[in-house]
């Protein structure tokens, strides 16, 4: 085609411009009716009660991109509805919640599982160790803390053995001890104090004999260092007579001499008098020698108390 034949390009303009009206010509009649089927033979005017808008030309860079298409990278996507933002974020932090949840509980067994499995260290054997010790008198019957027989030395270098009389029905430290001894107890802790009479083997003197046990050798050793033994008249542990037995006149008053000795979270504690239950006042004149083999009695209870123990796991004892 000869560029004389080309059809004119349109000006550019504004896209809702509307291009000026054609010059009337001078020759042209009235304008005839178009119909709709001449709308495909050219370009002509609208049918009446239409406003026709001729297209305006215009160029590519200022047609906008459609939304979200690589070729507009700053254009906004279409937001979402603000309910839906909402509920998006509390599934997720639902879900991260959830996996840390998870998380710490697999740890959690992870650590459980090696705490249970893990061998004592030296510290948890010595603490188990001291706690065994200092709860024997909770877990031995009576009569192993009070045997039947003590053996003792008289002086008159015999080997002689003190039966037992009876042993205290209660444990309570305040009710073994003077009054003047209770605060003292309870200062340092005593959580049990236990008692029992024996008579020697001749049949003329009578020992009780107390332990009081603390919750460690600390509480044992500050106690003792504030008692006295040496009191005249004789105070601390009350006397243990018991009804029925060679005990039974053995009171406060017939107390002659006391003892005291520490072994490890235990003191143990004698007083002896006389079987007839004569009192200290009526006796005058003191016989220490009488009554010496109350700290041999005194031993032969505190020292099996007093033995370390030996922690051996996977024993009917010790679970560890």
């Amino acid at each position: 085609m000869a560029l004389a034949d080309a059809e004119p390009t349109p000006p550019v303009g504004p896209a809702n411009a509307e291009p000026a009206p054609p010059a009337a010509s001078a020759t042209a009649g009235p304008t005839p009716p178009v119909s709709l089927t001449e709308v495909d033979s050219g370009a002509p005017t609208p049918p009446t009660g239409y406003q026709f808008v001729p297209f305006a030309w215009a160029p590519l860079s200022a047609i906008p991109a459609a939304a979200g298409t690589p070729d507009a990278p700053d254009t906004p996507a279409m937001a979402a509805p603000a309910g839906h933002r909402r509920q998006w974020a509390a599934t997720l932090a639902v879900a991260v919640a959830a996996a840390i949840v998870l998380v710490a509980a697999f740890g959690a067994a992870g650590r459980a599982h090696a705490e249970l499995t893990r061998k004592p260290t030296s510290a948890e054997l010595s603490a188990a160790a001291a706690l065994g010790e200092a709860s024997r008198w909770q877990r031995w019957p009576a009569g192993q803390i009070f045997p039947a027989k003590l053996p003792y030395t008289s002086n008159l270098r015999n080997g002689e053995a003190a039966r037992r009389a009876g042993i205290a029905p209660g444990d309570g430290c305040a009710a073994a001890v003077d009054t003047a001894l209770v605060a003292l107890t309870r200062r340092y802790g005593c959580r049990a104090a236990l008692r029992a009479s024996y008579l020697d083997q001749l049949g003329g003197v009578i020992y009780t004999i107390g332990v009081l046990a603390f919750p460690g050798p600390r509480g044992a050793a500050g106690f003792f260092r504030h008692y006295s033994a040496g009191l005249i008249p004789v105070r601390g542990l009350h006397a243990l007579a018991l009804p029925g037995t060679p005990a039974a006149a053995f009171t406060d008053a017939a107390r002659q001499a006391a003892s005291a000795s520490l072994h490890g979270p235990y003191v143990v504690l004698t007083v002896a008098g006389y079987a007839d239950g004569r009192s200290a006042a009526a006796t005058g004149e003191q016989r220490p020698s009488a009554f010496a083999p109350a700290t041999q009695l005194a031993t032969g209870i505190g020292t099996p108390l007093a033995q370390p123990v030996t922690v051996r796991c996977a024993t009917q004892e010790w679970s560890c």
